[in-house]
């Protein structure tokens, strides 16, 4: 099990660079925002597959406080049950418009907020064999007797960030050049033991997920080049 590698020297210098123009970039924020692209809960659907939805089980969710309201403009969660395979809690979050001041709320921070213990974190693919990558990280989060092994990414515009830091600097090139690109965080997860059996199992349902919605969708939760 590796560790994410922290950012390097060159990377540190870029971030403090941008993060100092910060004030600028909020100063010459557009004003165009676009308008949301996407009705999540007309988008993704309550089959998928196998998959059905089941309201019952419990998800940790985003901070639902007034700055996650600036953030997203709306947030999907759900649970999926199959005969035969573990649950799988989806959690879907967009937002029209990303900008120098706001960021998207990762897994790797509102985890601890609901008191798990984050014990592994490792960058995977989330499509495997696929023509266009999904860059994805992979985290297991511990509370008490309860283990779940989460798969998310973050997709800014057209970029995949694998960190808060390369999230951030993404939203500001974008603000820099009078851009404010849309973002979405999709989070997939499942309470397992073992990374490897739940990373396969995530990867299937991320498939099915995929197969399931409209091209217009899939475009939205895994880029363009889907």
């Amino acid at each position: 099990m590796s560790v994410v590698p922290r950012p390097d020297r060159r990377q540190l210098i870029l971030g403090t660079a941008l993060l100092a123009t910060a004030g600028v970039a909020n100063a010459l924020r557009p004003s165009n925002a676009p308008a949301a692209t996407i009705d999540l809960l007309r988008a993704i659907p309550l089959a998928l597959g196998p998959y059905r939805y089941d309201s019952a089980i419990a998800l940790v969710l985003p901070d639902a406080g007034e700055t996650s309201q600036r953030i997203y403009d709306q947030v999907l969660t759900r649970s999926y049950v199959a005969a035969g395979r573990p649950a799988v809690m989806l959690v879907v979050a967009y937002g029209a418009a990303q900008d120098a001041g706001l960021a998207l709320h990762r897994p790797d921070a509102c985890y601890p907020a609901a008191g798990y213990h984050i014990a592994a974190t490792r960058q995977v693919d989330a499509r495997p064999g696929a023509v266009a990558p999904v860059p994805a990280t992979l985290l297991t989060a511990t509370r008490q007797d309860r283990i779940e092994q989460v798969l998310y990414w973050t997709r800014i515009g057209e970029r995949f960030p694998t960190s808060a830091l390369a999230e951030k600097l993404d939203i500001l090139r974008a603000n820099l050049s009078g851009e404010r690109p849309d973002g979405m965080l999709v989070r997939v997860s499942v309470e397992d033991h073992d990374p490897a059996t739940a990373l396969d199992q995530l990867r299937r349902f991320v498939a099915t997920l995929l197969v399931a919605v409209d091209p217009m969708t899939r475009a939205r939760l895994v880029g363009d080049a889907a």
